[in-house]
């Protein structure tokens, strides 16, 4: 009985939160009609650009875990599909990490500073996609950077890139 008093007491005064969310609420490549059928915060889809464009959406309109607030979830288009999905999280305490893990596995890299201030880097490498968590800190401050990009993505701005300096 000790036992489970003990584990109770540490997961609720615990300082990393576990929170689970799956920010790909749309695929990779998929239209923005997609992202629109899914939020309330996109308009008038028939008449956006084909350029390069990002939707950022409140993280609280995405994830159903209450636990999620105060950062922005920015979905990146061009052409009309999407190729990137980009996080800063410089408020919570949520384990980005084990989110991830819990969506997309172990990473397949991963380095880990040990100090008390330094970098921690984590990428999962799939065939159409790569995930990439980067965690920066500081004894005072902690920022989370995620980004869920498309394997295609360097190659569709630099097309686009290309096309605007013709």
């Amino acid at each position: 009985m000790k036992i489970l008093i003990k584990i109770i007491f540490l997961l609720l005064f615990s300082k990393s939160v576990f929170a689970y969310c799956d920010f790909e609420i749309v695929k990779m490549e998929s239209g923005v009609k997609s992202l629109a059928a899914k939020t309330n915060f996109i308009q008038d889809v028939d008449n956006l650009p084909e350029l390069p464009f990002t939707f950022p959406i409140p993280v609280e309109e995405i994830c159903k875990d209450s636990k999620f607030i105060m950062f922005p979830v920015n979905f990146t288009y061009i052409n009309k599909k999407l190729y990137q999905i980009f996080i800063e999280d410089m408020l919570s305490d949520i384990n980005h990490l084990e989110n991830l893990k819990y969506y997309y596995g172990n990473p397949t890299e991963e380095y880990e500073d040990s100090g008390s201030s330094g970098m921690n880097f984590y990428h999962w490498d799939f065939s159409n996609k790569h995930i990439f968590l980067v965690i920066k800190y500081t004894p005072n401050e902690v920022i989370q950077n995620i980004e869920i990009v498309s394997s295609k993505y360097s190659k569709m701005m630099e097309e686009h890139n290309e096309a605007i300096e013709e």
